[in-house]
């Protein structure tokens, strides 16, 4: 028979302990990606941008100065073509408010999606 002390007991070797990382899981991340490169997100920091360029305008330029050499002429090149315009549509607009003041409440919103849907197609063009 073999004695005890020549038997080595079998015991695993011990480790430190790791620190347990808690980390973000993969589907947050795709989350947070998907959000940052959203249609909306991008329409959002494109509109932060203007809004940043314009008070940069501004503070470089200042506002009288701003008004007199771009809003002013601005305004002046674009109000007549838009009255004229706004003058223009009025039949239209008469014709277009005609037929939902005499169509049913359920063909009123029928007429709303069609419209739209026209409206929509040459936004598109």
């Amino acid at each position: 028979m073999v004695a005890r002390a020549t038997l080595k007991p079998r015991r695993r070797a011990v480790r430190a302990v790791e620190k347990t990382r808690h980390s973000v899981s993969p589907s947050l991340i795709a989350l947070a990606s998907r959000l940052a490169f959203s249609r909306p997100a991008k329409v959002a920091y494109v509109t932060a941008g203007a809004v940043g360029l314009a008070a940069l305008a501004v503070a470089l330029i200042g506002p009288k100065r701003l008004e007199q050499d771009v809003l002013k002429p601005l305004r002046s090149a674009i109000e007549p073509q838009a009255e004229k315009l706004w003058a223009d549509s009025q039949g239209l607009r008469e014709q277009i408010a005609g037929v939902f003041h005499s169509a049913s409440p359920a063909g009123r919103e029928k007429l709303a999606r069609n419209f739209q849907s026209w409206i929509g197609h040459f936004r598109a063009t």
